[in-house]
């Protein structure tokens, strides 16, 4: 019974880890593409006011970013439900992403977060429909 009590914890352990760097590993890609991208960069600079007035082909690059973002905090949201996710993780990417929309602790520090904030609720708004209702 011992035997099976320690390869279970091994086993806790393990996919905690894994699913721990996946999170990590979501937002290092998500980040090299937002720092490798001038069409983005541009992109989103230009139409940070107003998105919803943006060119098709700016609001394409935006919603992609966005909606990279959305996937992760709904990754992230379901593995904490399933008790896969270290809750100091979970704890992280929510400040992060509460950051983003004006919300959380620093929030007001952010230069841009006010642009940041009406570029990811006007983002939500249009692709809200892909995630499920929990999140």
């Amino acid at each position: 019974m011992t035997f099976l009590g320690i390869e279970v914890r091994q086993n806790s352990i393990a996919t905690r880890s894994a699913t721990n760097a996946a999170v990590k590993d979501g937002f290092r890609e998500l980040n090299l593409v937002i720092a490798s991208s001038p069409e983005l960069a541009r992109a989103t600079f230009a139409n940070a006011e107003n998105p919803a007035n943006a060119p098709p082909e700016d609001q394409f690059q935006m919603l992609g970013l966005w909606r990279a973002l959305f996937h992760i905090g709904s990754n992230v949201h379901r593995q904490h439900l399933n008790g896969t996710l270290d809750p100091a993780l979970y704890d992280a990417v929510v400040q992060e992403v509460s950051t983003y929309s004006g919300n959380g602790r620093g929030a007001d520090t952010v230069d841009d977060g006010g642009r940041r904030a009406r570029q990811m609720q006007w983002a939500w708004e249009s692709e809200r429909f892909i995630f499920n209702l929990e999140f």
